[in-house]
């Protein structure tokens, strides 16, 4: 199966789950995340959930860093030059939903992308060595060649990984975690002490 099918079988197996099962499944992966031992750092950057496509509640992992007194930045799209801006968000941010359903801050406060030490990124489905499908545009390929090498890139996904990713792309990204309901995976990038 190319990417192409991949990214449409689970588009339409996402678009089948129902509100409830959102809400449980995003607990369960939240839960496994929480096992990791990647709280330590000081700046997270996470993406917030479109409701339409039907996207883990990334809330829960947001509030839990913020109660821990943690930089949270969240994206805000260039969707004319393919890019993401980092931004900061905390309990005062007002969010407001572009043209494309995505939540963004009313007022960006742009902060450094070499700041940035995790990043959860949005996915479809990834497979046993950590190739992800998102969406198909690259922007987080584009928006990791600007954050640190060693960043810890962890993606998260409702549906347990497929064996094989065919026909990768040169510029396609690893994730170093990738989490499900069930497990974690640990992939050649990450460091053991995640356990």
């Amino acid at each position: 199966m190319n990417k192409k099918e991949l990214r449409n079988k689970y588009l339409s197996y996402r678009k089948s789950l129902s509100k409830k099962e959102i809400f449980k499944k995003s607990y369960k992966i939240f839960f496994q995340l929480k096992k990791l031992s990647i709280w330590d750092k000081k700046y997270y950057h996470i993406f917030l959930p479109i409701q339409e496509h039907n996207e883990i509640n990334t809330f829960i992992i947001i509030n839990f860093l913020l109660k821990r007194k943690k930089y949270v930045t969240i994206p805000y799209s260039n969707f004319h030059l393919l890019s993401i801006e980092n931004c900061s968000f905390d309990k005062n941010t007002i969010l407001e939903e572009n043209q494309y359903g995505i939540l963004e801050p009313k007022k960006k406060h742009i902060i450094s992308t070499n700041l940035i030490e995790v990043i959860f990124i949005p996915l479809l489905i990834f497979d046993l060595k950590g190739y992800r499908i998102g969406y198909g545009k690259g922007f987080y390929d584009r928006f990791l060649m600007l954050c640190n090498k060693n960043i810890l890139k962890i993606g998260l996904s409702f549906f347990n990984p497929v064996k094989k990713i065919h026909f990768l792309h040169k510029n396609d990204l690893t994730l170093d975690i990738g989490i499900t309901g069930k497990k974690s995976f640990f992939f050649k990038n990450s460091i053991k002490k995640y356990f």
